[in-house]
């Protein structure tokens, strides 16, 4: 097979390149368009806009729309960010249109189109590639979402490219950490959305635990554009997004573990195998008594590549001793094993300034995770399991209270949801079978725009860590004195500090770059191509910022400006300064932000050409010298490292300087490294480097990458579990809470849209029919018909009269959605009746074939626990046995509940005087049962969803015994899981339907009603005469809006978690907001579409609820 691969390559290219081949038609014809587009002003852009959308509604594909959507946004780009300019091309010599996409741009978007990954090299412009396919993909009106790894990435593309869409009359926002409710709902609302992967997680979790649907922030999962799609699926994969609840506090205990602990003294378990070498000779290894002897000199074993410390037997004698009891495994002393553990983990494993750093919170000291691989804090973020609480309890800072997940997903599993998914980095073809294989993704490398001369020399590896130390540090000295700037990666917040140190001393200026900078972040990569700059940075740091040599005159010019005291607001209207960005008008924001653009370019102009000079003279240099201080465990992390020198066709290079100390080769490669020294006889201070030795290397990465593959793949199967159950209740919750799942909505929309254009064009005799085609009154009233007769929902005529294609579209389908949410509610009320009848049958009809050993008399005693009613079981149908005599049981008791429901449904769907209520057509009115309904299940279902993830953890705890019993783990999981799921939906079903049928109906006056007959009583009124001779009456007590029955202690507590989980909050890593209520003449809060002084003003302001309520008591 190698023979073929090689041969099929050698006459038809490899794979990629046949891939990439394909691309050049597409790309042609959009390069052929400019011409086309160059000629249409900017509204004819627009319209342009507009027939894309219709074409799209009327059936054509998107790949039919993709040259055309493409070219509007090459020539958009053209227009706003590059000014209208035609600039020369210094490679080829051609003008070309200034920041206009070049064609592997746009094979880049056409690749992501595709729902595949373009790998693209460092400053090939990521971010000009994305917007074509988020543009083309927006025509559904679907909503798209753009991931980026931080929100300034965030702000900063959705303010550059939002440019470029409002000129195609797209909308484009951006979620950041600080957003209220409110605001991320307008967002989400917009075309197309920036955000990080943390944003949109949370985002999802909170909405499926919200109680109105008016509330949810975002649409359908539709299309999402990853960037650094290898970060954020790959090592963020297994990260779960947790919201939560507090819980039990065990402060006092957490502090107790620690103290211990800290008495304790552990050994890793490669130096114990070290030690067994020297005294007993290698051979001696494979003795495992000889080991578990040598082990128990020490109180507990550190094993760092499975990140674990585990206790000795001596060790569990003194943690005996120290807590006082006999013995630490007993049943009533479990919870010491785990937290001795946790403590162990966090004095010996976790270190600080690299998995996290202590920072000065707003409430004291906190401790914050620091991203493994983007060096970024994680504000937020907190790991689960009690170690969390073990690394506060070692530095002596509040320990927080455990806490409940209310609401869980991991990264991997949320971006499964969308619809299509895809991505771009600079380094995924490493990954790309993991790619494949979780996501079904494919990856496409993309040629860059001009040849690559990057050099990138082979590894130095030294003996000690010293010694790389100050290898590097003369490195640095010799390469800074030449002028070049340079870039030296860490993998660490600790390593770069103390690099850091080690330059002061030899007096080189530098800035350091890492989680604890990371305000300045832009500021430092803006400048690290400076001549003679020198930057220290954690591998990952800046990514997703171009390091430009010579400087960034676009960054200078910003400074400058806002050191004169300018700003966007500026350029704003008078009335708007001051108002948040999100409620200004967007084609005023565009005006202004046009103009800022246009000044920070006239600024920049300034500085051009000392930075076009000073870049020559470091191209003529070298260009920017990156220093990798050690190997990371993926190869795909010291890729990008490298590409952050050699962009655009800049001269570069890159070296990594190694010790056998470096945790990697500790790990993995030092023992064969060692030997090879020895053999070579190197003295102190003198590196190897040799390709052999680079390989090695790189063995060992595989290594690692393959261990860490295997462990997200066994993760997935236990988190499949999780997931399978997540959306099932995810999906049962969305269908009580608005009837419809928003994909469903969506194509109600245009079922909806296709009926009102085929009734305009019949009646009206109208060709062209668009969005803003108005409704005359023959058309609205055969619309409302056709809604009635084919839906039984109700609309009036006057609701649709003169209003708009797109106003009408939608408020038929409002409607017609309303009447299905009732139906499905009373259809979900009737499955669960039904199945808690099921469960009854099946607890006391053990064999179906003996009818003698059925058990009536407890059938009866459950139908009259559940439904409130009494039945005799003698009259039960009996038989001989058989599954037709349990068929004919079963169907005998739930005719007999659905009466009783159908009778509670009319008891509580009535007026005072007991006669049904009627809607306008005269059907009858059923939206009260069908409000309490929703009440109970959401209630229910909450509550139970949150104990049964607390019950999957706890089985997850324990799993691990099976394998005691020669049983797979993971298969007894999945079983167990399974179980407590069916016993979840059962306790749901049974306290639901139980409640249901204990409801009692209380009318209650009205309070004008009660006074005015208080008054009276008081002091008769003399009563009037009206024209038809009766007396004036008062009104009667008339039911309002059901005051729903008290829920349990339980469900109140799981109600209020949910309620303040559900807001942005520190819990879940975003700042608490105050809310904004609207103006009095803006649109309300609720999404009504009527003025806010017509809605809930006065009811915000009196913070209480509507008079005259109808109480419905359990």
């Amino acid at each position: 097979m190698p023979l073929l691969d090689t041969v099929l390559r050698f006459f038809i290219g490899s794979r990629n390149e046949r891939l990439v081949k394909a691309l050049w038609p597409s790309v042609n014809k959009i390069l052929d368009l400019f011409p086309k587009t160059n000629a249409l002003s900017d509204a004819e852009l627009k319209e342009y806009t507009g027939r894309l959308k219709e074409r799209r509604r009327d059936g054509e594909s998107l790949e039919d729309l993709l040259v055309e959507a493409f070219a509007l946004v090459r020539e958009a780009s053209w227009r706003v960010l590059g000014n209208r300019q035609m600039v020369k091309d210094p490679v080829s010599g051609e003008t070309i249109p200034y920041k206009a996409h070049f064609p592997v741009q746009l094979m880049g978007g056409i690749v992501l189109h595709q729902g595949k990954i373009a790998e693209m090299v460092t400053g090939e412009g990521k971010t000009f590639v994305a917007t074509p396919a988020a543009f083309l993909n927006a025509l559904d009106g679907r909503g798209v979402h753009v991931v980026t790894v931080n929100d300034y990435l965030a702000r900063r593309d959705a303010e550059e490219q939002g440019r470029v869409l409002a000129l195609l009359g797209m909308s484009c926002g951006y979620i950041l950490t600080d957003m209220d409710n409110e605001e991320r709902r307008e967002m989400y609302a917009r075309d197309i959305t920036y955000g990080t992967n943390n944003e949109f997680g949370f985002d999802y979790l909170r909405d499926n635990m919200k109680v109105d649907p008016r509330t949810q922030v975002q649409r359908e999962l539709h299309y999402a554009v990853i960037d650094e799609v290898d970060s954020i699926l790959i090592d963020e994969a297994r990260t779960p997004l947790i919201i939560s609840g507090a819980a039990e506090d065990n402060a006092a205990k957490y502090a107790k573990a620690d103290e211990i602990a800290k008495t304790l003294k552990g050994i890793d378990s490669e130096k114990l195998k070290d030690i067994i070498v020297t005294k007993h000779g290698k051979a001696a290894l494979q003795d495992k008594q000889l080991y578990l002897d040598e082990l128990n000199h020490y109180d507990f074993e550190i094993k760092e590549k499975e990140s674990q410390a585990l206790l000795t037997e001596r060790g569990v004698s003194k943690v005996e001793k120290a807590l006082g009891v006999k013995h630490l495994y007993d049943g009533v002393h479990m919870e010491w094993p785990h937290l001795m553990e946790q403590a162990l983990r966090a004095n010996n494993l976790f270190k600080l300034d690299k998995e996290y750093v202590v920072h000065e919170g707003e409430d004291g000291p906190e401790i914050v995770i620091v991203d493994e691989f983007t060096g970024r804090l994680q504000h937020g973020r907190r790991w689960s399991d009690g170690l969390h609480q073990a690394v506060e309890a070692k530095h002596g800072i509040r320990v927080h209270a455990e806490s409940q997940t209310l609401a869980t997903i991991t990264l991997q599993n949320y971006f499964k949801l969308y619809n299509k998914i895809s991505g771009m980095t600079g380094s995924a073809m490493t990954e790309a079978a993991e790619f494949e294989k979780i996501y079904k993704l494919d990856v496409v490398a993309i040629p860059t725009n001009r040849p690559l001369i990057r050099a990138d020399n082979e590894d130095l590896i030294y003996g000690t860590a010293d010694e790389k130390w100050a290898a590097i540090c003369e490195e640095i000295e010799k390469v800074h004195k030449t002028g070049r700037p340079i870039l030296v990666g860490t993998t660490s917040v600790e390593k770069s500090e103390h690099l850091s140190k080690l330059l002061h001393a030899r007096g080189l200026k530098h800035n350091t770059l890492n989680a604890k900078f990371h305000a300045r972040e832009a500021e430092i990569v803006a400048q690290a191509g400076r001549k003679g700059q020198i930057t220290v940075s954690t591998n990952m740091a800046g990514r997703g910022t171009d390091i430009l040599l010579g400087g960034n005159p676009k960054f200078m010019a910003l400074q400058a400006l806002r050191a004169e005291g300018k700003k966007l607001e500026d350029f704003l209207p008078e009335e708007f300064r001051g108002v948040e960005g999100w409620r200004i008008e967007r084609d005023t924001l565009f005006a202004a932000e046009l103009a800022w653009d246009h000044a920070v370019d006239e600024k920049a102009r300034e500085f051009r050409p000392a930075i076009d000079a000073e870049h020559e003279e470091i191209v003529k240099l070298g260009g920017l010298q990156v220093i990798g201080t050690e190997r990371h465990e993926s190869r795909r992390i010291d890729n990008q490292l490298r590409g952050r020198c050699g962009r655009q066709g800049d001269p570069g290079s890159s070296q990594f300087f190694i010790s056998l100390d470096d945790d990697l080769m500790r790990m993995f490669a030092g023992p064969r490294m060692k030997g090879i020294m020895q053999k070579l006889g190197l003295k102190d201070g003198q590196p190897i480097q040799a390709r052999m030795v680079s390989k090695s290397v790189e063995r060992a990465q595989k290594k690692v990458e393959q261990r860490n593959f295997d462990i997200r793949k066994n993760l997935i199967e236990y988190d499949d579990v999780n997931n399978g159950q997540r959306k099932a209740v995810y999906k049962k919750r969305q269908i009580v809470l608005a009837g419809m799942h928003r994909a469903d909505f969506l194509a109600l929309q245009t079922a909806a849209r296709k009926k009102v254009v085929e009734v305009v064009k019949e009646l009206d005799k109208l060709s062209d029919v668009s969005d803003q085609t108005k409704i005359s009154a023959i058309v609205a009233n055969k619309l409302a018909h056709w809604a009635d007769e084919e839906h039984e929902a109700e609309i009036p005529d006057d609701a649709l009269r003169e209003q708009t294609v797109e106003e009408s579209v939608l408020r038929l389908a409002h409607t017609i959605r309303g009447k299905v949410h009732a139906d499905r509610l009373r259809e979900d009320m009737l499955d669960r009746v039904y199945n808690v009848v099921a469960a009854s049958m099946q607890r006391n009809i053990k064999d179906p074939e003996r009818h003698d050993t059925w058990n009536f008399v407890e059938i009866a005693a459950d139908y009259r626990r559940v439904f409130n009613a009494e039945v005799d079981p003698k009259d039960m149908p009996r038989g001989m046995g058989g599954p037709e005599a349990v068929t004919k049981l079963q169907t005998w008791l739930y005719d007999r509940a659905v009466k009783l429901y159908e009778e509670r449904e009319r008891r509580i769907c009535s007026d005072p005087t007991g006669a049904a209520l009627k809607t306008p057509a005269g059907r009858p009115a059923t939206g009260r049962m069908r409000q309490l309904e929703r009440y109970l299940v959401l209630q229910s279902l909450d509550q139970h969803w949150k104990d049964h993830l607390k019950n999957l953890e706890i089985i997850k705890g324990s799993i691990h015994w099976e394998s005691y019993a020669q049983k797979d783990p993971k298969d007894a999981y999945k079983k167990k899981g399974h179980e407590a799921f069916e016993a979840m939906l059962d306790s749901v079903d049974h306290e639901v339907v139980s409640t249901i049928f204990r409801i009692e109906v209380q009318f209650e006056e009205a309070p004008q009603v009660r006074e005015a007959r208080q008054a009276q009583a008081l002091h008769p009124a003399v009563t009037t005469t009206t024209s038809g001779g009766g007396a004036e009456m008062a009104p009667p007590a008339m039911p309002a809006e059901p005051e729903m029955p008290k829920p349990s202690e339980a469900q109140e507590q799981t109600r209020r978690q949910m309620q303040q989980a559900v807001q942005p909050s520190r819990d879940t890593g975003f700042m608490a907001h105050k809310k904004k209520l609207p103006g009095p003449n803006d649109p309300c809060h609720c999404g009504s579409g009527k003025k806010y002084k017509k809605c809930h003003m006065a009811s915000d302001q009196a913070g209480s609820g509507q008079p005259g309520a109808t109480t419905l008591r359990g």
